[in-house]
């Protein structure tokens, strides 16, 4: 009885003793708002940018990042966790985006494809 004791006893550390920092991070709406600097990639060329994240509604967000003379926005875009994204197609042209947060960093990756398109952004940031 008393090893039946002991073992049930150590089978209940070694569960609570299980590490719960593995878990997914979770990302609120609140956690992208704000405003980051860092760089852009396009197609090679490199240039500082200024990433701007708004709120939109109860569950979204807006991004707009200006890189050089060009300022791209992604309108709206749902908040499912750290990780936002969305394809659309249209007359044959693919556009995509995926962005991450962690903590104060933020990455996002653009890919535009068809119709004589083939460019590929990639910017990461660190909030300010």
């Amino acid at each position: 009885m008393n090893l039946s004791r002991f073992l049930l006893f150590a089978f209940v550390i070694v569960l609570s003793a299980c590490d719960k920092d593995d878990a997914e991070p979770t990302c609120a709406q609140s956690d992208w708002v704000g405003t980051y600097t860092g760089t852009a990639n396009c197609d090679g060329s490199s240039d500082n940018t200024t990433v701007t994240i708004t709120a939109r509604g109860t569950d979204q967000i807006v991004i707009v990042y200006v890189a050089g003379s060009t300022t791209t926005t992604f309108d709206p875009l749902t908040v499912e966790g750290c990780d936002v994204e969305r394809t659309n197609s249209a007359q044959g042209v693919t556009g995509s985006v995926s962005a991450t947060l962690d903590g104060d960093n933020f990455s996002l990756t653009e890919t535009l494809t068809g119709g004589g398109f083939d460019t590929n952004c990639v910017v990461t940031a660190t909030r300010q």
